[in-house]
């Protein structure tokens, strides 16, 4: 045991717990600091991200970039099969084509979890329906199905950044409170709110880093098109 350290600290980096346990222990003491951005960040990896809540809602990390693959006919003659689609031919706007492979993942981490653990974790994917492969075909480019695949890499960095987040925002508690491990620091909040601000400050820097980009350092735009895809 790493003297000093918190039991939560060290659950998370020896892999005592998985991150939803984490979370939820971690959710009881930051619930002491009021504040809803950091209170929604853990609700959205508990419970899953609602695209409802606009684009902004979305971490970076969880906008992941996916490769259309489906059936198509080229020429009325040659069908290829479960092949890369190239929207290129058939798309000319930017901007669409990106809405098209952009996924934002709204499952809580479990699920994502769950996905990586299992035989299908590398058949994760975005449908596109069936009626806009036709409306954007062409007489000699018939595009029959699409799915926009997820590598699964993306989804363990997803993983990846709740740990990192996680291990930081409990470091930042354990500098600025004493046994985190009772779950409760209102009484210490009570005696130093200049405390408060700060650490709660400090704390939404590491949840929310940077703006949304992705690819190219194109930032995804909250348009009615992207709307209409991320249903």
């Amino acid at each position: 045991m790493v003297v000093g350290r918190s039991q939560l600290l060290i659950d998370l980096v020896s892999n005592n717990s998985d991150l939803e346990n984490i979370l939820l222990r971690l959710k009881i003491i930051l619930s002491d600091l009021g504040d809803q951005r950091i209170i929604s960040w853990i609700k959205g990896e508990l419970e899953g991200y609602s695209i409802e809540d606009g684009v902004e809602s979305f971490p970076p990390y969880r906008i992941l970039k996916g490769n259309p693959v489906g059936t198509f006919v080229v020429n009325g003659t040659t069908k290829y099969r479960n092949q890369q689609v190239p929207l290129e031919a058939l798309i000319k706007d930017k901007e669409l084509i990106n809405d098209i492979t952009v996924y934002y993942s709204r499952d809580n981490i479990k699920t994502i979890q769950h996905i990586l653990g299992g035989e299908n974790r590398d058949k994760y994917a975005k449908q596109i329906s069936t009626s806009f492969c036709h409306s954007i075909s062409r007489y000699d480019l018939q595009l029959l199905t699409m799915n926009v695949m997820i590598p699964s890499n993306q989804l363990e960095e997803i993983v990846s950044h709740v740990k990192s987040k996680l291990v930081e925002i409990i470091m930042e508690l354990e500098k600025q409170f004493k046994n985190l491990d009772d779950l409760d620091i209102r009484s210490q909040i009570e005696t130093n709110h200049t405390k408060k601000e700060q650490v709660t400050i400090n704390i939404e820097k590491i949840i929310y880093e940077g703006s949304i980009e992705i690819g190219d350092n194109n930032k995804i735009k909250d348009s009615g098109i992207g709307k209409f895809f991320r249903r």
